[in-house]
């Protein structure tokens, strides 16, 4: 076939090396994003007209912006009693209706924070992929040194004709430089399970905000979506009201205070609305997404049958042994530093790489870098390394 060959390239989307997967990136790339552009979106008053505005029954356009100014400012509310009831027959909105004595009501001052709220939590979600840059700092770049795909793969001869020089200084680094790359290791553990912390910590902290209605918000929004809407109760106008109450208190011309319950519109909540239902679907696949990669994280830490499927994955069958070889005395850190190398690099170089790694590590006098426990005790693939140079001398 003419494209026979074609199917054989492989395109990787990373433009430069990196360690983050794409769970990593959905927090701190996607997610960032959606909570900046939420931020944007609920400040744009002009797209659905007024911020707020008031119902007072009065000509004069001050005291009109005067009332709409303080209910933004105090919040409104709703009465909890009038909820659920059949609008334009009991009630002309949900909520919305005459106060009987000290019935509960529930006031809304959430939104004036809307937009703050969205932009401080779109900045902790990158906070984790931030840590780990200032903790990395440049150090995978500088080991994968030309030998990712798309410098490998580019216009540029010289880093084929150079990689067993490139092989040689990697190899170098992953036999004697254990202690850099463990510690590397496990911060990056860390910064992922920060990940799942800080979202876990924003659907609490949301649910917090909208006053308890965030956990169950979309479940009840699809529960109900395919009801007749004269006869049901939309959770979108019980936790984001269009229509709203708001008491307004001030002195008559004779010096007695009048009192104005005055009905509010509140415009900005049609893309509240809409804005935390994309959410928090979001949210919970994102957690969803979070909790399985986290599993399989831990198993790969606790299972080194695990590690070592998962690093043959990545080379050709012709060099899996080698895999096997060189897993049987390596680090959960060794592990993580090739399994990085390989998403970076291509099938055939990476294969290439392990081979001269097994064959560098054989020859080598050196201890192989293992975990602190091993250190302690004695590392069975140093006293291999010993043998096997007392055999070479002994020839």
């Amino acid at each position: 076939m003419v494209f026979g060959p074609l199917r054989k390239v492989r395109v990787k989307v990373q433009v430069k090396p990196a360690v983050e997967n794409l769970v990593f990136r959905l927090h701190y790339r996607y997610t960032y994003v959606i909570y900046m552009l939420s931020a944007l979106l609920a400040t744009l008053y002009n797209i659905v007209g007024k911020k707020i505005d008031c119902m007072t029954g009065v000509g004069s356009a001050s005291f009109n912006d005067v009332v709409n100014n303080y209910c933004f400012i105090m919040g409104t509310f709703t009465v909890d009693r009038l909820h659920g009831l059949q609008v334009g027959v009991d009630v002309p909105h949900p909520g919305v209706g005459p106060q009987q004595g000290h019935e509960p009501t529930t006031y809304h001052t959430y939104y004036q924070w809307v937009p703050f709220v969205l932009f401080v939590q779109g900045l902790m979600f990158y906070v984790p992929h931030w840590l780990w840059k200032v903790w990395e700092g440049g150090l995978f770049k500088e080991v994968i040194q030309d030998l990712s795909i798309r410098k490998y793969l580019g216009s540029d001869l010289r880093n084929y004709v150079r990689r067993e020089e490139m092989f040689q200084t990697l190899s170098t680094y992953v036999i004697h430089q254990g202690s850099e790359h463990r510690s590397w290791a496990y911060k990056f553990f860390l910064c992922e399970f920060l990940n799942l912390g800080v979202v876990v910590a924003t659907v609490f902290f949301t649910d917090w905000f909208l006053g308890g209605q965030f956990l169950t918000y979309g479940a009840d929004v699809f529960e109900v979506a395919g009801l007749d809407p004269e006869n049901r109760t939309d959770p979108m106008s019980y936790v984001f009201p269009r229509m709203t109450k708001c008491t307004f208190r001030s002195f008559g011309s004779s010096g007695t205070i009048q009192v104005r319950d005055v009905m509010c519109l509140i415009a900005t909540n049609i893309i509240n609305e809409k804005i935390y239902l994309f959410l928090w679907v979001w949210l919970i696949l994102l957690t969803c997404a979070t909790s399985v990669w986290l599993v399989l994280r831990v198993l790969t830490i606790v299972l080194p049958f695990y590690r070592q499927f998962l690093l043959k994955l990545h080379v050709r069958e012709g060099h899996r042994k080698e895999v096997s070889t060189f897993m049987k005395r390596a680090s959960v850190s060794d592990w993580f530093l090739l399994i990085s190398l390989a998403k970076n690099m291509e099938i055939s170089v990476f294969s290439e790489f392990v081979s001269h790694l097994v064959a560098q590590v054989a020859i080598s006098a050196d201890t192989f870098p293992v975990d602190n426990c091993q250190e302690k005790n004695g590392s069975p693939f140093s006293s291999s390394v010993e043998k096997k140079k007392q055999e070479m001398l002994e020839r």
